[in-house]
């Protein structure tokens, strides 16, 4: 698996991957207390001239807790999309182009080549979002000030990277059955946004991965009890991909051209 994971690592850098992973999560990090301190406030006044700092303070949470769960929400929505048309061809693009014969060839097995793409790629989504929240922490509050301590950062980070992890394999499973990177993309996200509706809709967020932004969210530092149920749920629906990506490779005719 070494040669599999250098493979992975130097895909990543070499393609900007892993910056564009970075930037685009670090941008929101620093953006979203500069929008809620300055832009957002000068916008209201320029279109409410009356409105006073009560009524503005009414309607915008400026606090530090409030910077960072509006970045969450970021991180979920505009987030989940930078990374499933960031990687939406890792393992589609492969198949397409055929590329994929060369390591079979080599005596490479598709369980090491699929486990080198989950190590690097889920190690790198695991870090990103925790980087970016720790920095939205301390900017937030700079601006305002620090109303909660680093640990419940911390854990919300790491939540949201286990959830980046599942959209991940989403990508891998849907990129292994529909082999078109486009569309590998879209399907993630339907996959992810779809579950994420119906755990709001229907109260079951702790049975489902979108539990784990729902609880990153509460910035608590004590967890809730569902809190182990939701990571196990996630982790077997994970598996559960791994496994169908792993029978579809295995059943594809790798001689098509």
């Amino acid at each position: 698996m070494r040669q599999d994971i250098k493979k992975e690592i130097l895909f990543g850098l070499r393609n900007s991957r892993f910056l564009i992973l970075f930037t685009g999560f670090l941008f929101f990090a620093v953006l979203t207390p500069v929008m809620t301190k300055v832009v957002l406030p000068i916008i209201l006044k320029s279109q409410f001239p009356g409105m006073t700092e009560p009524l503005l303070a009414d309607m915008l949470d400026m606090t530090q807790l409030g910077c960072l769960r509006s970045y969450m929400g970021d991180v979920f929505e505009i987030g989940s999309i930078i990374v499933a048309f960031s990687l939406c061809g890792l393992i589609a693009q492969e198949i397409k182009d055929n590329t994929l014969v060369l390591p079979l060839c080599a005596g490479r097995q598709f369980g090491s080549i699929i486990g080198a793409k989950i190590l690097v790629f889920g190690t790198v989504l695991i870090l990103t979002p925790t980087i970016s929240l720790i920095v939205d922490y301390v900017y937030a509050g700079l601006l305002f000030s620090f109303d909660i301590g680093i640990a419940p950062i911390l854990r919300a980070g790491l939540l949201q990277g286990v959830y980046m992890v599942f959209l991940l394999l989403c990508l891998i499973m849907w990129g292994s059955i529909f082999k078109k990177p486009v569309a590998t993309g879209a399907l993630a996200l339907v996959t992810a946004f779809g579950l994420h509706f119906i755990g709001g809709a229907m109260g079951i967020h702790a049975y489902l991965p979108s539990g784990l932004l729902a609880e990153a969210q509460l910035l608590t530092v004590v967890p809730n009890a569902s809190l182990i149920q939701t990571l196990c749920i996630t982790t077997g629906i994970i598996i559960v991909f791994a496994f169908i990506t792993l029978l579809r490779l295995k059943k594809l005719e790798w001689n098509e051209r």
